[in-house]
């Protein structure tokens, strides 16, 4: 069964910029290392607003995207600062300018989700670049600390977004979208 969140996904200039920035980061890791590393694909680079995970109807699920869209206005999205660790094992970029809006679904929409902290913590908006196993050890960390020039766009839409299953290169499929302001 496939995964949903609502989000904002990065348009093709941003995903160039970042596609250079992790080539850049790949290109600075020393030849024999033993990490495995999944970099995000250019076209799945987004800055979730609302995990849902696993839901029966999605059409239900895409029109109370549309109706809470309807009440916000356009974002602009900053990507900046210093790859970080977020969760067990992702490296992520910091993304503001999606706080209201990400508050917002999760205020309307929380109740849908499968992730049983949505709610109990602020919004933090981030772009993840890619997983790595095992997480390096602190003080010996090749992957954060790589700083990146702000990175900024106006999303004028949110996307309904669904895990896509077998092995291609893309993750995720943009299964509905709906503009800010209606």
């Amino acid at each position: 069964m496939a995964r949903y969140f609502i989000g904002l996904m990065a348009p093709p200039a941003v995903q160039a910029q970042l596609a250079d920035f992790t080539a850049a980061i790949q290109a600075s890791l020393p030849a024999a290392h033993d990490f495995k590393v999944s970099w995000t694909a250019p076209e799945d680079l987004h800055c979730t607003l609302l995990f849902v995970g696993h839901i029966d109807d999605e059409q239900h699920l895409a029109h109370e995207m549309h109706r809470v869209a309807s009440q916000l206005e356009s974002i602009t999205v900053t990507i900046h600062g210093k790859t970080h660790w977020l969760g067990r094992n992702s490296l992520v970029l910091a993304a503001t300018g999606a706080e209201q809006a990400g508050t917002t679904f999760v205020e309307e929409l929380g109740h849908l989700s499968s992730d049983r902290w949505t709610g109990r913590r602020p919004f933090y908006g981030h772009v993840s670049l890619g997983r790595v196993r095992p997480v390096p050890i602190k003080g010996n960390d090749i992957f954060a600390g790589h700083a990146v020039e702000p990175i900024t766009w106006t999303a004028d839409r949110v996307h309904l977004v669904k895990s896509r299953d077998g092995h291609t290169s893309s993750r995720y499929q943009s299964v509905a979208q709906a503009r800010f302001g209606g």
